[in-house]
């Protein structure tokens, strides 16, 4: 259980009447009204390209044109966000400015699908990120079950690793994950819920040497490995196991965080790998790979769903019974 969470607050300093901080941030609040939804679509391309001229071709307009716009994005925030010259080099107020950009360009862009979904007849859109865990079983039962009830909610779905989720999450760019959870998962103001454990396992194909022998870490170790990047915690945990044994870390064949190429070069080849327990209860139940009798270290983070504390429409509460009645049917007993 989290305990109670501890607000520290600065030092107030109290001005004199007439001299309040409230006038200054009035003022900043009144030049920020200036900008519009294309001054920030605009800053994003300048902060892509990195220079005013690239920015120009990509929008099919004139370089000055684009000054302006930046000059007015500057004018508007006080502050340069960046230093001129052949290539337009950031200044530290530019980060805070565009992680602003991106909720605010993402959030209309919302705005306009949800208001398309509604045209259509649907009660909105829930864009959807998912992990390979949940897209074996859980997800694909949730989504049937949307179907089969003739759900009026459109849903958009994107699969990739934890990083790439969180990212695309962080940035206003999906309204809910579905996977492992990590401690990101229970960050202030987001909602989650835990649906049920998955122990990870290790896969090889079907006619692998160590399907013959007794499976150790040992001899394992001996054959090439497909592994996801270092800075996964799931790498960090087969790292820990390795090490728990008294071998070295593995050693990568190819890092590579595509399943469907993993599935074919683990059937083909002596190669090791570890996945979702769901996935490798599938790949065994589709005659594709074998899991053998390896566990990690420590399991790294339950299964469940996240999402923003502020979001309570109608299509996103539909989305969310579905998969609390898949995981239902899919928890241990």
């Amino acid at each position: 259980m989290r305990g109670p969470s501890i607000m520290i607050h600065p030092s107030v300093t109290i001005y004199p009447s007439g001299n309040s901080m409230d006038e200054p941030n009035a003022q900043l609040g009144l030049h920020l009204r200036r900008l519009r939804l294309r001054h920030l679509e605009i800053l994003l391309l300048i902060a892509r390209h990195g220079s005013l001229t690239a920015t120009a071709q990509a929008l099919d307009c004139g370089q000055p044109a684009v000054s302006q716009w930046l000059a007015e994005i500057e004018s508007a925030v006080g502050v340069s966000l960046f230093v001129r010259g052949r290539q337009l080099k950031a200044t530290p107020h530019l980060a805070p400015v565009l992680r602003h950009a991106q909720r605010v360009v993402a959030a209309s862009r919302r705005l306009a699908h949800e208001l398309e979904a509604v045209s259509g007849g649907a009660l909105g859109t829930v864009r959807i990120g998912s992990m390979v865990v949940a897209n074996t079983e859980l997800l694909p039962r949730a989504l049937l079950r949307l179907h089969s009830a003739a759900s009026p909610a459109r849903l958009e779905v994107v699969e990739d690793i934890a990083q790439g989720i969180w990212e695309r999450f962080e940035q206003r760019g999906l309204d809910l994950i579905v996977g492992r959870l990590d401690e990101r998962a229970f960050s202030p103001g987001l909602r989650t819920e835990v649906l049920y454990p998955d122990s990870h396992c290790v896969v090889a194909g079907r006619r692998h040497p160590l399907h013959r022998a007794k499976p150790t870490w040992v001899r394992a170790a001996a054959y090439p490995w497909i592994l996801l990047p270092r800075q996964t915690e799931l790498r960090r945990a087969i790292d820990a196991t390795f090490l728990d044994q008294g071998l070295p870390p593995a050693m990568p064949w190819i890092e590579c965080t595509a399943p469907i190429l993993n599935l074919r070069l683990l059937r083909d080849s002596p190669s090791l790998a570890v996945v979702s327990g769901a996935a490798g209860r599938y790949y065994e139940a589709l005659g594709a790979l074998k899991r053998l009798p390896l566990a990690l270290k420590y399991d790294v983070g339950p299964v469940g769903m996240v999402w923003s504390g502020d979001d309570d429409g109608p299509a996103l509460q539909l989305v969310l019974q579905a998969l609390r009645a898949a995981a239902a049917e899919l928890a241990p007993t």
